[in-house]
């Protein structure tokens, strides 16, 4: 039985979009050698230096080895926190653009940084946005993943 391109692109635009998932920077993802260069563009400093977004590569799974490393304070603890931004549980993401970070500030919800990102699932790949929210108010974390999987072509096109 073949299965065309069509068929496998529906199928992947019907699944679910990978959840992103939050987690400790207790990890080895999180581990300063994948930290990686130039790091003007991937490191980035907001709120005067107290919050800092860091783009991460682990290597393998060559596909999924980007991650996001967010350090920033807390209002109840005198040492910053950190958390990891991933994919899927430990699997990351297929590319960050960093140098096309943008970032806003609203006083009601924290500073948001956006990050282009590319998000691999099988075959496909696909870019969507990832948003981070910082609010220093509550030491709250929040990222957020937009942007839908690849559509169907339409019949008999190329």
């Amino acid at each position: 039985m073949k299965i065309s391109a069509l068929t496998v692109t529906a199928v992947l635009a019907a699944t679910p979009l990978a959840a992103q998932s939050l987690r400790d920077c207790d990890t080895f993802e999180a581990n300063a050698r994948n930290i990686y260069g130039p790091y003007a563009e991937t490191i980035r400093e907001y709120a005067n230096g107290a919050i800092r977004v860091i783009a991460l590569d682990v290597g393998e799974p060559a596909s999924a080895s980007f991650h996001v490393m967010v350090t920033y304070p807390h209002p109840e603890d005198p040492w910053p926190q950190c958390s990891l931004v991933s994919s899927e549980g430990n699997v990351g993401f297929g590319w960050l653009n960093m140098a096309e970070t943008e970032a806003s500030y609203d006083p009601a919800i924290g500073l948001s940084v956006t990050i282009p990102i590319e998000t691999v699932s099988g075959v496909a790949s696909w870019d969507q946005l990832l948003t981070i929210t910082v609010n220093q108010a509550t030491g709250v974390v929040t990222p957020v993943l937009s942007g839908n999987a690849p559509t169907p072509a339409p019949a008999g096109s190329k």
